[in-house]
């Protein structure tokens, strides 16, 4: 696992509010799709006391505002715990309490919270999305919003060795290569999972640190 992904999940558990905080697989596979899909505009909902806004405020300070990138936590407390938190940089993403409407996205990094029904509209065209954990119950309303909308969307866990708590990766309007690729994708995932199963073991689950 990347030595940068664990140094600031160890830096992060050490914060208050820190029970639920994105794992170090998480970390580390948001820092790899950010340079990958190189997004310029990035809506994070749910960002809590600001574990994955950090590794965003990386991408855009790196990026030198050729990026920009917005974060949604409706939570008091934990807002102010960000504001903290995401002290050091100064070029992170805009704190909000509700999701900014009329606004599109190429990169939605869900980590929380649910968005309103027409919420799903902030994606623009061939959108990525990232899913921090199962949040199954998001997952399900974005693929039904996609199909009504008459929009193409593919998804694909991934999960670290020990089969633990990872996360979903999405793309709207795939290209063909992409579909083949996120089909030959979970089929793998698939398939490293069942030695887990057979063993017993919970799939997808956080264990403890």
């Amino acid at each position: 696992m990347d030595d940068d992904a664990l140094a600031l999940y160890a830096h992060f558990k050490s914060l208050p509010g820190s029970d639920q905080i994105a794992t170090p697989f998480a970390i580390g596979m948001l820092q790899h799709w950010l340079w990958t899909r190189a997004p310029r505009r990035i809506l994070e909902v749910g960002s809590g006391i600001g574990t994955l806004s950090w590794v965003i405020a990386d991408y855009l300070t790196y990026l030198c505002g050729h990026a920009e990138a917005v974060s949604v936590e409706d939570d008091p407390w934990c807002r102010e715990q960000w504001e903290q938190n995401l002290a050091f940089w100064g070029r992170r993403p805009m704190l909000f309490d509700k999701v900014p409407v009329y606004e599109f996205y190429d990169l939605l990094v869900l980590d929380g919270l649910q968005l309103p029904p027409d919420g799903w509209a902030c994606l623009a065209p061939g959108a990525s999305v990232f899913v921090e954990g199962n949040r199954r119950g998001q997952r399900a309303a974005l693929r039904a919003w996609m199909r009504q909308a008459g929009r193409r969307y593919v998804e694909t866990p991934s999960r670290p060795p020990n089969r633990s708590k990872g996360v979903w990766l999405g793309r709207c309007e795939p290209a063909g290569w992409e579909r083949l690729c996120f089909a030959t994708n979970r089929l793998e995932q698939w398939g490293r999972d069942l030695p887990a199963r057979w063993r017993g073991d919970t799939i997808g689950k956080r264990r403890h640190d």
